[in-house]
């Protein structure tokens, strides 16, 4: 029933099933009607110990995500209600010390790093997450690494999702609160609203009440740490973040002055993007709400491994959080629109979620559409779109370890829909839901787009470079980087811990999805509206202690070639680490070897298959026994300088 104060709670417990991600869900509403809201899960409950175990989790806390981005914004708009910060101001009136290497960086006002028009390139990757470990230095270095970097476009020309933004927000607060970002939350966003499980890794006594997190289906790993707290660092249940959401019911101004929520949830969209972002939400329009006079804002975020939704309908006055460990904030959100449709109806608001009819498909393609034929960039990834007989689009990735082909055919709406099996053979269906496409130039430049107006691709031509700096990418061709830089617990060597190169004979000038520039430097100038531009990085070539280093440099993260990588030793006893540099060793024919890791605090043991996947790190809880290596894949040592792990067999 829906009263005043509803909580609904879905937990699946990780402990108990652990192929299953652990969820909560909240819904709270003000109304004093009663309703019916049912949320159904034919696992809970099995036995006894599922349900002891689902009451501990459900008080345990999740990382929220980037949904903690509108709690920054909110501390944001309450300097702004009290005077204290102009939106429309320089940033650096507040941040003194903020300095970019584009002078551009002067332009960059508060406003554009809460609707994400900052121009930054994203996300400052290295430390951002890690196990087991409280920690400034990622808080303490970030204005520095920031000093480096360029701008991707000139501050407020369109909307290009950026974490860095609200890291800058976080640092902000600090400066004119005179208070710790966490001290600042506590104070005013968890007390007010009476929140007691709110809070980031340093007002947590205790960091492994956190809801427990899973690999390779039943293995436990150690608590997740986030290190940002405005952009993604925030923890809570999903009590808590419910009852957050209802701080943006209209009339309700324990945290916020109307106009400042009226000015969080205007959409402030400087290009079409196909979000319709607000100030800190992603989505503050949301067309089938819209369509049943309903207003809804969303936010969804993800670390690596837990996940979070936050669904506020502020004039009906109802708030939907759900959290999970495993999984993903989209599958989040679609839960939360469910209990949203619920919800509305029990108050007579029907929203219909028609879905997107099939165009009926032409077996030719308009001569003015096939100009678009060429080479198109995705962020990361380099993608052939071509028209085979001028009967149908097909995208094929360039990238190695990024293969993939797509079909679509052309239809009478003048897009194109992806379709299953090959159009050549006449064994060709839609896939559901429905996926289309259509071309547009905007700004001169050729761009890929989906049916809701959020640019996917851009096209780029060949580029002009010398011989020579081609000839020295090429020879990097097919070779494999592995990362050194990260500390024992950083979360890149659980997913990001290798990049392969790959040039092309069809295209001139570029790496990966990299320009290049000269023998060792190249820029990702991908450059399109939304979201497929964020989190870009230049890389660069160096030579450190005679290794090949290749370092992302608005990533801050550093990968030793393949190369200089040597096979494990079978008589090694010991390995000695430094900081800032893994020590990798390739793993061949290895015949059921077993050893043990003598691991001090201060470092850490990854084992890797042929895959890429993790078999083993000292920071999957309870592991107990020897190490079965694979027979082939890759180990790597990391710790701080004068550390030593003891390995034996």
């Amino acid at each position: 029933m829906i009263k005043k104060k509803l909580l609904i709670g879905l937990l699946i417990s990780g402990m108990i099933i652990p192929a299953l991600p652990a969820v909560q869900a909240s819904a709270a509403s003000k109304k004093g009607e009663d309703s019916l809201t049912e949320v159904r899960d034919e696992n809970a409950g099995a036995t006894e110990a599922g349900d002891e175990a689902s009451e501990t989790a459900s008080q345990q806390y999740l990382n929220i995500g980037s949904v903690s981005k509108v709690y920054a914004a909110t501390a944001v708009m309450q300097l702004v209600d009290q005077g204290k910060v102009d939106l429309d101001a320089p940033l650096t009136d507040y941040i003194t010390d903020f300095k970019m290497a584009d002078e551009r960086y002067k332009d960059i006002t508060v406003r554009m790093c809460m609707n994400h028009t900052s121009g930054l390139m994203g996300s400052v990757y290295a430390g951002i997450f890690e196990f087991d470990n409280q920690s400034t230095q990622y808080h303490d270095e970030f204005l520095e690494r920031l000093s480096v970097e360029r701008l991707k476009y000139t501050p407020g020309e369109y909307n290009c999702y950026c974490n860095d933004g609200f890291t800058l927000l976080e640092i902000l607060v600090e400066r004119v609160s005179g208070m710790s970002f966490t001290d600042y939350l506590e104070k005013n966003i968890s007390e007010p609203l009476g929140l007691d499980n709110t809070g980031t890794i340093w007002n947590r006594s205790d960091i492994d009440a956190q809801a427990p997190i899973y690999i390779n289906g039943n293995v436990r790993l150690a608590a997740e740490c986030p290190q940002l707290f405005g952009a993604g660092g925030i923890s809570s249940d999903a009590e808590e973040l419910c009852t957050f959401g209802t701080a943006f019911f209209k009339g309700e101004e324990i945290l916020l002055s109307e106009n400042a929520k009226n000015s969080m949830t205007e959409s402030q969209a400087a290009e079409t993007s196909g979000y319709d972002w607000g100030l800190g939400w992603d989505e503050v329009s949301i067309k089938d709400y819209e369509a049943a006079g309903v207003k809804v804002l969303e936010k969804g975020g993800d670390t690596f491994y837990q996940h979070a939704s936050l669904t506020v309908a502020p004039d009906e006055e109802i708030s939907i959080a759900v959290i999970s460990s495993g999984g993903s904030s989209e599958v989040n959100e679609e839960l939360a629109r469910d209990l949203m449709d619920i919800a509305l109806e029990e108050k007579g608001i029907k929203v219909e979620h028609p879905e997107k009819e099939v165009p009926a498909s032409l077996d030719q393609i308009p001569e003015e559409i096939k100009k678009y034929e060429g080479i198109y960039t995705i962020r990361e990834i380099l993608v052939d779109i071509s028209f085979p007989d001028g009967k149908y689009l097909q995208m094929k990735s360039l990238n190695s370890d990024n293969g993939f082909e797509e079909q679509y055919e052309y239809t009478e709406n003048g897009t194109f829909i992806k379709v299953s099996g090959d159009v050549g053979s006449g064994n060709a269906i839609p896939v559901k839901p429905v996926q289309e496409m259509s071309f547009e130039t905007w700004n001169g430049r050729d761009l890929l787009k989906d049916v809701d107006g959020e640019y996917q691709a851009e096209r780029i031509a060949e580029s002009d470079i010398s011989d020579d700096a081609q000839s020295a990418w090429d020879e990097r061709n097919g070779v494999t980087y592995y990362y050194v830089s990260g500390k024992p617990g950083d979360s890149w060597y659980m997913s990001s811990q290798s990049l392969t190169l790959s040039t092309y004979d069809s295209l001139k000038g570029y790496v990966n999805a990299y320009t290049i520039i000269d023998e060792n430097h190249a820029e990702n100038r991908c450059n399109i509206p939304g979201s497929r531009s964020r989190d870009l990085t230049d890389i660069e070539i160096s030579e450190e202690d005679g290794c090949e280093i290749l370092t992302q440099i608005e990533m801050n993260t550093s990968y030793i070639s393949e190369k200089n990588i040597s096979k494990f030793p079978t008589d090694i006893s010991e390995v000695e680490t430094k900081t800032g540099a893994a020590t990798w060793y390739k793993l061949s024919g290895q015949d059921n070897v077993t050893v043990h890791f003598d691991i001090p605090e201060n470092a850490a043991v990854y084992v890797y298959d042929k895959f890429g996947n993790v078999t083993y790190t000292n920071y999957m809880k309870d592991y107990k026994g020897g190490v079965p290596l694979p027979d082939y894949g890759m180990i790597v040592f990391v710790g701080e300088t004068g550390a030593t792990i003891g390995i034996s067999r």
